[in-house]
């Protein structure tokens, strides 16, 4: 048992290269009484890492489990390894992780459909969880949602953006966005549209599926990411900021997260927003492609204007019901 007020140890692995996620969730585990190492979720950490693992090639597994052992378990003993997503993880090295460890848990903050790694290791893991809906319901994980990275502003902010998008070019978002604004007659005036293109092969395939689309929205899209001070100042002071799920995908975006820290609407593709418990009737609007435009022009009017109640999930909320704190509190 670990001496009561004592520091614990925590093995975080993750894709280290995901935005920000490390820093956020090793800083919250550190408030949560961990001091925390941090590994990627796949070695060699680089391109041709990053591709035996999207291949998913034993040579891959058998490389991430030899460097993790040499790293961060020989010689030592942690109270919890915390895995998210885990791509390069097998069977073997999740023995390895529970020979090391008091508890391991996982949580996938993507789906099965599009990535099932998680799956692969899950058996020998104490729990694992889920942001998506769909895994929750057939592989009987819990659903733990996404959460708003920063803390809201002190004061609600005025609107000044009838609507906002904000987004990363891929599957069919540009293609949502448009109906979107084709269904609402939303004029440029009224819309701050920033459209991000990760690299150069992301432009190419996006422009060779959708030219015309490409060709409409070029003077939204850009090659360097949105400063994130500029993109909270639009977010808190938009009255819709528009929202896509990737098809593959049930769970909620963290952007829905964060238009409901700020108090901006959602125009969103997922139902799942119906069904969260953080979400009321007045945050959000469902619009599915091939769904009546008058029905989302009736409902977009009768929010107009009106800022709901905002309500912050933060990291700490998350991953206390990632590591089912509580359970751990009563252990101890």
């Amino acid at each position: 048992m670990s001496n009561a007020g004592a520091r614990k140890t925590c093995l975080l692995i993750l894709p280290r290269s995901f935005y920000s996620f490390a820093k956020i969730i090793s800083n919250t585990l550190g408030d949560l009484g961990y001091d925390t190492v941090v590994a990627n979720e796949e070695y060699p950490e680089n391109p041709l890492g990053k591709i035996l693992a999207k291949l998913d090639l034993p040579i891959a597994r058998s490389i991430t489990r030899k460097v993790i052992n040499k790293r961060f378990l020989e010689g030592r003993h942690y109270d919890l390894v915390l895995i998210i997503k885990g791509r390069g993880i097998g069977p073997s090295l999740m023995q390895d992780l529970q020979e090391h460890a008091r508890r391991v848990v996982g949580y996938h903050f993507d789906a099965l459909a599009y990535d099932r790694a998680t799956e692969r290791w899950a058996k020998g893991a104490d729990r694992v969880s889920t942001f998506d809906y769909r895994d929750a319901a057939t592989k009987g994980w819990a659903l733990v949602e996404l959460f708003s990275a920063e803390q809201p502003p002190r004061t609600e902010q005025p609107i000044a953006v009838p609507f906002s998008a904000i987004m990363r070019n891929h599957s069919n978002r540009l293609r949502y966005l448009d109906a979107v604004v084709r269904a609402l007659d939303i004029a440029p005036r009224d819309a701050f549209v920033y459209i991000f293109e990760q690299d150069i092969r992301s432009l190419a395939w996006n422009f060779l599926r959708q030219p015309r689309l490409y060709w409409r929205w070029r003077h939204s899209i850009h090659h360097t990411p949105l400063p994130y001070d500029e993109y909270r100042r639009v977010l808190a002071t938009s009255d819709f900021t528009i929202d896509y799920a990737h098809p593959k995908q049930s769970g909620l975006t963290m952007r829905s997260f964060e238009a409901l820290a700020n108090g901006a609407k959602l125009i969103s593709n997922n139902p799942n927003v119906r069904e969260s418990r953080h979400f009321e009737r007045e945050h959000a609007i469902v619009f599915r492609p091939g769904d009546d435009s008058v029905a989302l022009r009736d409902a977009v009017a009768e929010l107009a204007g009106r800022r709901p109640a905002r309500r912050w999930r933060s990291a700490r909320d998350c991953i206390e019901e990632i590591i089912g704190a509580a359970q751990v509190a009563e252990a101890i």
